[in-house]
C-alpha cells in the first residue's frame, strides 16, 4: 500500500493520521514532512498540521508546497493539547500520531509502530527511540511522577549529594535501548489508537507539557499498555519546536505540573506537593529580590507569584489565562 495524503481515502483504509502542531518552525517543519513522505512508504497516511498563529509564513508555504494537505490555521496560540484535538476532530486514520515539528522520521519507523498496534490490541499507545541531532539517545520514557522523583531531582539534593542523586535516578531510569512496557512516553512521537483518543482527546487544561503523561496514565487506567519500541527510530532536535522565552516556558511547565498533581495525586500527596512547590517558589522569589539582575527581576518575580497564586486559586485563575494568552509559546 502506497502512502496517501488525499481526500479519497476513508477512515477504514487510512492507517495513520499524523498530527503536527506548528508555531514559527517553518524550516524544521518542512524537513519533518519531507522525512515522513520519504520514509513512510508501506502504509496509508495523512499529515494534519495545526498552526498556532505562526508569523514566519508557515501556512503560506505549506499551502504552496503541499496543496492537498489539511492545514488548520488558528488565529491565536491555542497551545498543544487544543491544537491536537483540532486535528483529531478531522482525522481519518485508524491510529493517530502526535509528532513534534522538530523531528525527522527514519526508515519505516511509523509503519513499524502501526504494525505493533495492529498486532497487539491490548496496547493503547507506542513510542520509539529518539536520537538527538548530535547522535545521543534521548531519555523519553519514565515512571509516572511521584514525590520520590521530586526528591531525586531536587536542586539542593543535587548540590549536597550529587553522587547519591545520580545513583538514585539511575536506579529508576528506563532503558530506552530495549523494547518494553512503560508508564509513559513523551509526546514528541507518540502513536495512539484513534478509538481511545476519541474518548476525550487530550486534556485541554494542559496548555503545554504533562498532557502526554496524563494521556498515558488515562490509557493505563483503562487497562491498556503503553509500549516503547526500540526497533523504531526518529531524530528529535530537542527544543526547536518550542518558543525561546525560557522563563515563560518554565512557568507554563510549572502550571501544568500543578494541574497534573491536582488531577492524579491523592489528597495527602497533593497537599504535600503543593507546599513543596510553594516553598520552592518562595525561595526563588527571595533569591530574585536579593540577587537577580534588574533586567530579569520583574519577570522572575511575576513567575514566582503566579506559581504561588495558582497553587491555591484553581486551574482557571486569571494569572494562568494571562500567561497562556500573552507572548510566544510553541
Amino acid at each position: 500500500m502506497m502512502p496517501a495524503d488525499t481526500q479519497s481515502l476513508t477512515s477504514s483504509t487510512m492507517d495513520l493520521s499524523i498530527a503536527i502542531v506548528s508555531y514559527n518552525t517553518k524550516e524544521v517543519l518542512l524537513d519533518c514532512i519531507r522525512s515522513i513522505h520519504a520514509h513512510t512508504t508501506t502504509i496509508a497516511f495523512e499529515v494534519l498540521v495545526v498552526d498556532n498563529d505562526s508569523q514566519d509564513g508557515t501556512v503560506a508555504v505549506l499551502q504552496e508546497v503541499y496543496p492537498d494537505m489539511r492545514v488548520i490555521a488558528n488565529q491565536d496560540n491555542r497551545g498543544f493539547a487544543k491544537a491536537v484535538n483540532q486535528a483529531l476532530a478531522v482525522s481519518r486514520g485508524r491510529h493517530v500520531l502526535l509528532l513534534n515539528s522538530d523531528t525527522i522520521i527514519k526508515d519505516q519507523a511509523l509503519a513499524t509502530m502501526v504494525a505493533y498496534l495492529d498486532d497487539h490490541p491490548d496496547v493503547g499507545a507506542v513510542s520509539c527511540k529518539q536520537w538527538t541531532g548530535d547522535g545521543h539517545l534521548s531519555q523519553t520514557c519514565f515512571p509516572f511522577p511521584s514525590i520520590r522523583d521530586h526528591l531525586f531531582y531536587w536542586s539542593l539534593f543535587q548540590r549536597v549529594a550529587p553522587a547519591m542523586q545520580m545513583a538514585a535516578a539511575a536506579t529508576h531510569a528506563v532503558d530506552c535501548t530495549q523494547s518494553q512496557d512503560v508508564d509513559w512516553a513523551n509526546g514528541a512521537c507518540l502513536m495512539v489508537r484513534r478509538s481511545l483518543l476519541q474518548l476525550g482527546g487530550l486534556d485541554e487544561a494542559f496548555f503545554m507539557y504533562f498532557e502526554d503523561v496524563d494521556l498515558c496514565r488515562r490509557l493505563r487506567q483503562q487497562g491498556y499498555r503503553v509500549r516503547h519500541l526500540a526497533e523504531a527510530e526518529i531524530v528529535h532536535f530537542i527544543g526547536r519546536s518550542s518558543g525561546r522565552d525560557r522563563e515563560r516556558l518554565q512557568l507554563v511547565w510549572e502550571l501544568s505540573r500543578i494541574r497534573y498533581i491536582e488531577k492524579h495525586f491523592s489528597p495527602v500527596k497533593r497537599w504535600l506537593m503543593k507546599w513543596w512547590i510553594g516553598g520552592g517558589a518562595g525561595w526563588r522569589l527571595a533569591q530574585t529580590m536579593w540577587c537577580a539582575p534588574a533586567a530579569q527581576r520583574r519577570m522572575r518575580t511575576q513567575r514566582c507569584l503566579t506559581t504561588i497564586r495558582r497553587l491555591w486559586s484553581g486551574p482557571q485563575s486569571v494569572e494562568q489565562a494571562h500567561v497562556y494568552s500573552s507572548g510566544p509559546l510553541g
